[in-house]
């Protein structure tokens, strides 16, 4: 099987699925797999739409399950924010893709986009009128409010980056015994 289909079956499983069982808020794969599918993906139009269909069709399970208003949510409020955010992730990656430590990678880039997603999120939070003035103080309580968030990303992040970084290493090995045993 071809190597960036296995790792695209692997991302798309590790984040929906840790999309619909986040034991916290946040606490999801998808910073770790959208930076390190701008990473190793050698297709930069596939590594950037990949993260958007995921979060586009896990919302619309979370959106129309969990979260159901008894209409059908096609996206969510501030779409725009979330989506942008992660397609920089991904670019971020695509300028780390060609660091020798794969690992160092995946942590510090996972620590950085993490930040990133949250202060663009949070921005649009801010930026939709609804739950804080639209002044200073209320981007700066809006900030304050996502720090919890915050944090159960960045453990997200750094948890599911090992085991992306842990399946890398693992299937690389195995490809890399099998090419000398042929």
């Amino acid at each position: 099987m071809k190597k960036s289909l296995v790792y695209l079956v692997f991302f798309a499983a590790l984040a929906i699925g840790s999309r619909l069982i986040a034991p916290w808020p946040n606490f999801t794969a998808m910073i770790a797999v959208t930076f390190a599918g701008g990473l190793l993906f050698k297709n930069k139009a596939a590594a950037l739409l990949f993260p958007l269909v995921i979060v586009f069709f896990s919302d619309l399970i979370i959106n129309n399950t969990l979260y159901s208003t008894g209409s059908m949510t096609w996206l969510t409020s501030g779409a725009i924010y979330i989506y942008g955010a992660y397609a920089l992730v991904t670019i971020l990656g695509f300028f780390n893709s060609a660091s020798s430590s794969k690992m160092k990678s995946l942590a510090l880039g996972g620590l950085v986009s993490s930040i990133l997603f949250y202060l663009i999120t949070n921005l649009g939070v801010w930026a939709g009128g609804i739950l804080y003035p639209m002044d200073p103080s209320g981007l700066m309580s809006a900030y304050l409010a996502g720090i919890p968030f915050l944090m159960n990303q960045v453990l997200g992040t750094l948890v599911y980056g090992a085991i992306i970084y842990s399946f890398y290493r693992v299937y690389e090995n195995s490809t890399e015994q099998a090419e000398l045993v042929k």
